[in-house]
């Protein structure tokens, strides 16, 4: 396969190489856009809203919409919140990963993706880097502004009354 270098908007993309690691005699070498790529792959909380659904009736149609394209992070989803309504408390990460797995077997690997996923989209929360874990209300806060925001954007330019 032939290589080629394309340069977007100061972002230099490679064609046809391999952007992973490289195993030599002296040790792994990473290759120069590895965690470019890694970053790529990263896992967020997709937001998949059905037109055709109205109404959520359970937490799984919930956990259906934060993560449409992946069932086993549903299910750590959903084993994450089940797990904090059950403890009512803040929890750390290396206490929820026992009992995420007695309820729905993972690899360590995601539930870490789906717990960072479900901190970064303002699911959940805490104060300082070392402290507990505990629900928060911060995403139902951005979808409420985002909302407003999008009535109030089709208002000023005249799409809806």
């Amino acid at each position: 396969m032939e290589k080629a270098e394309i340069v977007v908007n100061s972002i230099r993309i490679r064609i046809g190489e391999n952007m992973s690691k490289t195993k030599t005699s002296l040790g792994t070498v990473l290759n120069r856009d590895y965690y470019r790529e890694r970053e790529k792959k990263w896992v967020w909380v997709f937001l998949k809203v059905d037109k055709k659904k109205t109404k959520i009736v359970d937490l799984d149609d919930f956990c259906a919409l934060l993560f449409p394209n992946s069932i086993r992070k549903r299910q750590v989803a959903r084993a994450i919140i089940e797990l904090f309504v059950e403890r009512k408390r803040p929890l750390y990460l290396r206490e929820m990963v026992p009992a995420i797995n007695q309820k729905s077997p993972a690899s360590n690997q995601t539930i870490s993706d789906t717990y960072k996923a479900m901190f970064r989209a303002g699911l959940l929360t805490k104060r300082y880097r070392n402290d507990p874990t505990s629900v928060s209300t911060e995403f139902s806060n951005r979808l409420q502004t985002m909302a407003e925001y999008w009535v109030d954007y089709l208002k000023a330019k005249g799409l809806i009354s």
